[in-house]
């Protein structure tokens, strides 16, 4: 046996980034935007399906009578004020994410040195 130490041949791209793989961000990019869509679907069945719960529960009456007391008004507010909030905060901060993700790499492409 001997004593040296081998290292391995590393392929350097001299189009590449150094930090970062063009490809992987990419794919993060793009999943993060399928991700942000799923999101506000599944939130605007989350309040679909209260809405049917809130017609459910009214047994007939009217939109007014219901927003002058005040248990209904707080459940309007837990159950379809707050996930409307939720999916709109996550589905808008997913899409920025994407978008600064696609002009951080759009701006890489345009700085690169032509060879």
């Amino acid at each position: 046996m001997s004593d040296e130490i081998e290292t391995p041949e590393v392929d350097i791209d001299e189009n590449e980034p150094v930090f970062f793989k063009v490809k992987a961000l990419t794919l993060v990019a793009s999943a993060a935007r399928i991700i942000s869509w799923v999101v506000l679907a599944g939130f605007v069945a989350i309040i679909a399906g209260n809405l049917y719960n809130l017609n459910e529960l009214s047994q007939g009456a009217k939109l007014a009578e219901l927003l002058k007391a005040a248990s209904p008004r707080l459940w309007m507010v837990t159950n379809l004020v707050t996930p409307f909030l939720i999916g709109a905060t996550c589905f808008i901060t997913l899409q920025g994410v994407c978008n600064i993700i696609d002009a951080l790499l759009e701006v890489d492409f345009n700085t690169r040195e032509a060879k």
